[in-house]
């Protein structure tokens, strides 16, 4: 099928798994595929944008080169208390043009458009020895990296400066793939266990020291590799049952809550880029799902247009649903330039959907025992029923993290999640 028709059809959609409940696995096609890398067939669109709130500023001009690693963009003022932030070419290229787009993850950002020219040699890397940097530089080495945590999509720089803020030392490597297609975690894990343990040591420096464990999904399905299970001094826990299992993992492991979660593949950026001087320029993507040729894990760099994507794995059934993410808790996508931005962890394409029927609330109290806030989902669900949402939000909107879990576990089939985050914007916009 011709990537001109992949779109035809397609509605712009929030996915949760309040709507699609279905927990049958289907991770193995993708997850026994060797890991592969989309190709540029033309150029890339990378995101100048900053996660952290700031004004992003581009750095070279229209018509410039660029060497791979080079900076593209930062903030003229400091993001945080490290200081401004930066984003970093994926790849030695000449800058075509910066446009500005909308993207269904992102917002209305500006986009540099990079073509790739491998007569640019690449920035050369720094590297770092652990135990000589102080934790300041540790700090600044991981901010200037532009991580983003594929487990909830915040920037790591972020999280470590609120954990060190709340004298939290306990670090929960997240590999929970409990979603029907995503294995991208997993594939990390499998392939590059030695580095997620480095980027363990190195966010425990960041720390001032610690403990951590290592959280992995354990599906019959997925076979890992045998050198997977030798951490080091990590304690991997294998974890099972349905979606969403962090919160099984919060309430057996932190029952007080005082942990703090990071992806695998964030872990494993943090320790390229103080131990090899490499920046977080692409991710490793579970791309899959019943219409696609050949799922599979493949290395994606932060900009590549879907279509690339889709060219490269192929497609054999017209989708309906282009999704960001999974049919657990993603955004569909509509258009096949849309770049795909670091921090992405799968791209599912799909026919069809099975969807749930959906009743009024019953009041079960199930989304309360599975929110990460604890938050009395419920109770915002009466009084918006009701049609007052001025009340409804009153019941911690503004501290939903939007992670799909109160919909997941909805006997109901409501859009917990869904209604939650609108809640949360309307009180943003009053």
């Amino acid at each position: 099928m011709k990537a001109s028709e992949v779109m035809k059809g397609i509605k712009a959609s929030v996915f949760n798994s309040g709507k699609y409940v279905d927990l049958e696995q289907h991770k193995e096609p993708a997850f026994s595929a060797p890991l592969s890398s989309v190709p540029i067939r033309e150029c890339v669109h990378v995101p100048l944008y900053d996660p952290c709130g700031g004004k992003m500023y581009p750095i070279p001009h229209k018509g410039d080169r660029c060497a791979r690693f080079s900076p593209l963009a930062h903030t003229k003022t400091p993001s945080n208390s490290i200081g401004p932030s930066w984003i970093m070419s994926p790849i030695s290229a000449y800058l075509e043009d910066i446009v500005t787009t909308d993207h269904p993850m992102l917002g209305r950002i500006f986009c540099a458009v990079l073509r790739p020219d491998h007569s640019v040699p690449p920035l050369p890397t720094v590297q770092h020895s652990l135990s000589s940097m102080t934790t300041m530089g540790v700090l600044r080495t991981i901010h200037q990296a532009g991580i983003i945590d594929e487990f909830d999509g915040k920037p790591l720089i972020s999280k470590i400066l609120r954990a060190r803020e709340n004298n939290i030392r306990e670090i929960a490597a997240i590999a929970l793939d409990d979603s029907p297609y995503v294995s991208s975690a997993l594939k990390t894990v499998s392939e590059f266990g030695s580095e997620v343990t480095d980027g363990i040591t190195v966010v425990l420096k960041a720390l001032d020291g610690g403990s951590a464990k290592l959280a992995i999904f354990d599906c019959d399905e997925v076979h890992m590799h045998p050198n997977s299970g030798k951490f080091g001094f990590v304690k991997p826990v294998k974890m099972s049952g349905g979606f969403p299992l962090i919160s099984k993992f919060r309430r057996q492991y932190y029952p007080k809550g005082d942990f703090l979660p990071i992806g695998v593949q964030a872990l494993r950026a943090a320790a390229n880029a103080l131990l090899r001087g490499i920046p977080q320029t692409n991710s490793i993507v579970t791309v899959s799902g019943e219409c696609i040729k050949r799922p599979c894990n493949a290395v994606i760099v932060n900009g590549t247009p879907l279509e690339d994507v889709l060219r490269f794995v192929g497609v054999n059934k017209l989708p309906n649903y282009v999704i960001f993410g999974d049919t657990m808790n993603g955004v569909t996508v509509t258009d096949l330039q849309t770049p795909v931005p670091i921090g992405t962890r799968a791209i599912t394409v799909m026919h069809s959907l099975r969807p749930m029927q959906k009743s009024s609330c019953t009041r079960c109290g199930k989304c309360v025992t599975v929110c990460p806030m604890g938050l009395p989902v419920y109770l915002a669900m009466r009084y918006h029923e009701r049609g007052d949402d001025e009340t409804a939000a009153l019941f911690g909107a503004e501290r939903c993290t939007g992670c799909g879990a109160c919909s997941a576990v909805c006997p109901s089939g409501l859009e917990a999640s869904d209604i939650m985050r609108s809640l949360k914007k309307k009180q943003t916009l009053v």
